[in-house]
Formats: structure tokens, sequence, C-alpha cells
């Protein structure tokens, strides 16, 4: 961990960094056939393709997925499809390296439970998941042996009554709905190391996460995070540096 810095090196040491997971993620979450999981441009694809959904070059999923709903009259069969294409995705070794370490927190903005099956393949893992996808799944843990999994934007897997975030009326409405763990999460960006994993610099939810987590610290700066992702655009490595990001040029398997 020579090269990752000191500041990250000392997070990941003392348990006291936060992982924070992407859709990127998905290059490491392989179907039986050996295919790697669905971006949200290949989701959003295989939506419209699925239902008849006329898109042309449009590969936003939440536009898609609105059109599913709307036409569809309702979200479970949008949900059910969603769910069936997530399901039974297996982490590689990179991804199941991630829980040999201790995190003080995980947070997600995917909708599958492929950090879950991960700690499950592990046969020491040093905590086990606890997930929380709303504020009623708010638990006491113990961090010492558990370690809690923020599903920010809902899950499919393993509750009762899913509702993700997906549609463009979800992503307008969704920070009320989901306002306590977005208070933790702001608690916890104040306090502790983030590492970023499966995200990159074009992704609209995570520029949007960014800029709101910003904005509580204007006009001071951001605490220091760090964002692993290969070949990042030198510009781009440059603005993430002034918003305190330092980027780490490096696969998974490489950190």
């Amino acid at each position: 961990m020579e090269a990752i810095g000191l500041g990250l090196k000392q997070a990941l040491e003392s348990g006291e960094c936060v992982l924070f997971v992407g859709a990127g993620i998905g290059a490491h979450l392989l179907d039986v056939h050996g295919n790697q999981a669905p971006d949200g441009a290949m989701l959003a694809r295989e939506l419209a393709l699925h239902f008849g959904i006329e898109v042309g070059e449009t590969l936003d999923l939440a536009k898609v997925s609105q059109l599913v709903e709307i036409r569809k009259r309702g979200r479970t069969e949008l949900e059910a499809f969603i769910k069936r294409r997530l399901s039974g995705l297996e982490p590689d070794d990179a991804f199941r390296w991630l829980t040999t370490l201790r995190w003080r927190a995980i947070f997600t903005t995917n909708y599958d439970d492929s950090i879950q099956r991960a700690y499950s393949k592990n046969p020491d893992p040093p905590q086990t998941p606890v997930t929380i996808a709303a504020t009623s799944d708010l638990v006491p843990f113990e961090r010492k042996f558990q370690v809690p999994v923020y599903h920010l934007h809902g899950t499919l897997f393993n509750i009762e009554k899913p509702r993700i975030i997906i549609t463009e009326d979800d992503y307008a409405a969704f920070r009320d709905r989901r306002r306590m763990l977005f208070n933790i999460l702001k608690q916890e960006f104040a306090t502790s190391t983030f590492l970023y994993i499966g995200y990159s610099n074009r992704d609209p939810n995570w520029k949007l996460l960014l800029e709101e987590l910003r904005a509580e610290f204007l006009p001071a700066q951001t605490p220091p995070s760090y964002r692993v992702a290969p070949n990042t655009d030198a510009l781009d490595e440059e603005i993430l540096r002034s918003k305190g990001i330092e980027t780490i040029n490096a696969s998974l398997c490489v950190v």
C-alpha cells in the first residue's frame, strides 16, 4: 500500500476509512457465463429492449425507467426486471478482497447485494454487514464486529418492500425519502477518510452527491478523500484534486 498515500494508508490500517461503492464495481461481478454486471447505460438499453420502448440514442437509466413506469402503469415489472438482471452475480477475488479490510462504514448507490455476497464468500471476515436501505432499517450495531452498509438509492434484495430510486421522479424527491441516511453520510464525510470505488468522473449521481457534500462545508475545504479509477484524464484529476479528491490511477486489484 505504499503507493496509495499516507493518509489513506493510515485510515485503512486503523479501520476508520469509509468505503463508497458505485456501479463501476460491476466490472468485478460476473454472471454464470463470465459476463460482467451491466453499467447504467447497458441496463437502460436492456430495459428498453425488454419492454419494447424506442429510445433512440438515449441511454439514460432514469429516463428509460420513467418511461417503463409510465407505460406499464406501475413499478412492479420495472423492479422485477432489474432484480432478475442483478441476481446471481458473483464477486471476483478483487471484490472479495475488500471484505478483508475493516471499514468504518460502507455507502453504495447500487441496488444489488454484491457487497453482502462478497462478505458471505469470505471465510473469516473481520466484520459482518448490517444492511440499511431506509430509515426504518436503522438499528444499533457494534462497529468492532459489524459494518453498516447504507444503500442510499435502496436495494432490491433481502428487503420486504423495496422502493429503489431509479426514475426521474424518484431522483426529484429522494432526498426527503432518505433524509436520515444522507445526514449520516454527511456526518461520516465530515470526520472520516472516504475511498470511492466504481465511480467515473462522468457519473451524474456521484457528481451530484459530491457537490451537495461540498456545499455543506463552504467556504471551507472538504476533508481529503480518495478515488480508485484507471485511466483518468489529467485535467479531471486536477479538477478533482482542487475539490479534495486524490485519484489513484489503478484498478481495484492493484490497490
